[in-house]
């Protein structure tokens, strides 16, 4: 009997390898497993311009089809999740089930912080550039990222910085709102990255979507409770 295939999606500035836990996990189901790195991140280089999340979801598409995978499970952690909403929502009939963890369906930013690190990124260039404040740029950029929730930022560099920018914005609603395959939601209880209430708004606006929250945890569940996740998910996906 042939292997079902499952990718390990990995978040912001992780890499396949920091999933290596549960990838052990996982083949103890019988899974053929791949951790592939998002260009930018790990061993891929970074793309020469910035991407939308649909950008990597087409980078996915091409990796599958290179590597003959056939109609994967895919679970996705944070940004990987995002990304494997909107695969699924590309490309529907190449998913076989979808498992996500700390994935910012909804921005867990406030709106109008979202609206004011997209301000200050786009201006804080010309501003730190005025005479007088060129010595305080860092520290200056560093506390207004630090206040609009986007210190992850301040870590990109070249084409990342708007990569950055463009994944935060971009709307996964219309993603969550087409997923046609079963998906299952686990999230670690005391994740402060992607709070549970945003779980549990992506259960309410994803079709059939389960919920399970693991109790104190946090938002690298699935690589440092590698063997509690995979006990949670294993029965979704042998069912």
């Amino acid at each position: 009997m042939k292997q079902q295939d499952l990718i390990i999606l990995h978040g912001w500035n992780l890499s396949g390898k920091r999933f290596d836990p549960l990838t052990r996990e996982l083949k103890k189901l019988g899974f053929r497993i791949f951790a592939p790195d998002f260009p930018g991140f790990g061993e891929e280089p970074a793309p020469d311009t910035a991407w939308h999340v649909a950008d990597y979801a087409h980078f996915l598409n091409a990796y599958i089809k290179k590597n003959n995978i056939k109609k994967p499970v895919l679970v996705g952690h944070s940004f990987g999740g995002r990304v494997a909403l909107k695969f699924a929502e590309l490309y529907p009939a190449m998913v076989d089930k979808l498992v996500l963890t700390g994935t910012p369906g909804f921005s867990p930013i406030p709106s109008p912080k979202l609206k004011f690190f997209l301000f200050i990124s786009k201006i804080g260039g010309i501003v730190f550039m005025l005479p007088g404040l060129k010595s305080a740029a860092d520290k200056a950029r560093k506390w207004l990222y630090y206040i609009a929730g986007a210190r992850e930022f301040l870590r990109a560099e070249g084409s990342m910085r708007q990569t950055f920018k463009y994944i935060v914005s971009d709307d996964l609603v219309a993603s969550m709102n087409s997923v046609c395959v079963p998906c299952m939601l686990v999230w670690g209880e005391l994740d402060t990255i992607v709070p549970v209430a945003i779980a549990k708004r992506m259960e309410a606006q994803i079709n059939s979507a389960i919920l399970t929250v693991i109790p104190g945890a946090d938002h690298g569940v699935p690589f440092r409770e590698a063997k509690q996740f995979t006990a949670e998910i294993s029965k979704f996906l042998l069912g």
